[in-house]
Order: C-alpha cells, then structure tokens, then sequence
C-alpha cells in the first residue's frame, strides 16, 4: 500500500506542494512518513529533489541550534531538549542516506548534502545506507566538500569492513573526523587494514581509538600509517590499558609525520 501511495505521491507534487499533499510540517512528520518518503522518492526524480529540498528547509530551522559537539559527547551532561535533537538529527541523516539510496543523481545528492547541517554520520548495519554513504563521498564534488564531517562508527568486528567497503578510492580534501569506539585493534592485522583505509583519507582531522583493545605492537602499523595523514590534528588512544610506556614510546616514534598534532 505504502509503494502505491508513494507512486500517487510522486505524480501529484508535480502539480501540488509537497507540504500540503503530505503535510510535511516537521522533521518528526517526515520520520514518521519514511517508507512513503522513501517509496515516493525512487518513483520519480523531481519527486525526490521536491522532497528533498523541503526536508533541508525543515533541517535548517530544527536542527541550526545544534553544534558538532553535542553530537560526540559520551558520557557528559547534555540537557534533554538538546540529547532529544540529536537522536532525531540521527535519525533523520538516516532517513536521508536512505532516500539517497531510492533515488541516486547530481540534484538529489546537492539536496541531500543541503540538508545536513552537520556531516555526522552514525551508520548501523544496513547495506543499503551504507551504499548511500559511499555514493554521498565518492559524488560530492571537492568544492562543495564540508569543512568538517564526523563519521562514528562501533560496529565491533565489522567496523573494519564496513569501512574498507566505504572508502575505496582516496578522497581528497576531506576534512574527517573518524571515531571508532570500541572496535577491536589488538593485533597488527587489524590496524594494517586501518591504516589500508586512512590512506584514502589523505586529510584526515581527527582520529579517535578509544577502547579498542591497542597493544605496542598493534600500534607500530598505525604509527607507521601517520605519513598518509599528515594533516592530523587530533588522536585520542583513551582507554587503552595495554599500552603502557612501550605504546608511548612506540607513539612518540611517529610523531614527526603529523606536525599538527595537537
């Protein structure tokens, strides 16, 4: 019933206002409409840019209040009203990766990018807003690249995977800020196949490990890894016990390739 009406739907807006036919008033609406959305949106092309163009209106007025950092808090006082934004931005990036996803092209990517205020990316397992996530970084062309995106990932084991699929080619330019908590990198393997996806990242921001199991030896490939990003400006190891004053010397060792580094 939902792809019917998604069809109905993406016949009318040519001729009626996406907010009236749908009363698309607000971005928990739009939620609460997704699979239409999403239905409406692969149906027709000037559907999706319609849809699209109005979510980025409803993004820019909800969502202007938010500031990078109320996304990556962990563990630290946020107020309710602000905590509740965040998972409904949350929510709605996924929404938008997944209307991505029904209707790939040049407008609906522009219209997609507009209406992320923030580039902060929480993928979950899905194949689908993964592919979208990819399209979104290999399209953007450089001159409209954000000056800053957050993609947090802790998908325990998988997250390695994920993002060697995500990022297969090098994007340069890309101001990231990449955290992965969580995700196990305690043997050389693992942070080979990290430093295999931070070489597509040549300007990678910040880089967070924070609970991911890290010993000496897991750490020489990722210090040797710095040379790829030499723009680094932030590393985080917390919360790695392992470590120990020989991880720190191994660190110490690499630090002259990311002159940034705080």
């Amino acid at each position: 019933q939902e792809f019917l009406a998604g069809r109905y739907v993406a016949h009318a807006v040519v001729n009626q206002d996406i907010v009236e036919l749908l009363q698309l008033t607000s971005i928990s609406n739009a939620l609460e409409l997704s699979n239409l959305l999403q239905f409406t949106c692969g149906s027709d092309s000037r559907a999706a840019q319609a849809v699209m163009e109005e979510l980025s209106n409803l993004s820019s007025r909800e969502f202007s209040h938010l500031q990078p950092e109320d996304l990556t808090k962990s563990g630290l006082p946020v107020q309710s009203e602000v905590k509740k934004s965040v998972e409904t931005y949350k929510q709605f990036v996924l929404l938008c990766l997944d209307i991505l996803n029904e209707r790939k092209g040049p407008d609906v990517l522009q219209a997609v990018s507009r209406a992320f205020p923030l580039k902060i990316f929480v993928p979950r397992r899905n194949s689908r807003q993964q592919a979208a996530l990819k399209y979104y970084l290999q399209s953007i062309q450089i001159s409209n690249l954000p000056d800053r995106m957050i993609l947090d990932v802790s998908d325990g084991e998988e997250a390695l995977q994920f993002l060697e699929q995500t990022f297969t080619s090098p994007i340069p330019g890309l101001r990231l800020d990449l955290r992965l908590h969580g995700v196990p990198l305690y043997s050389p393997d693992q942070t080979t196949r990290l430093v295999s996806v931070l070489k597509n990242v040549p300007s990678l921001r910040a880089l967070y490990l924070c609970s991911t199991e890290l010993t000496p030896s897991s750490l020489q490939p990722l210090v040797r890894g710095f040379r790829h990003v030499s723009l680094l400006e932030e590393l985080n190891l917390s919360w790695n016990d392992a470590l120990g004053d020989a991880g720190m010397e191994v660190l110490q060792a690499g630090l002259s390739s990311v002159p940034h580094l705080a």
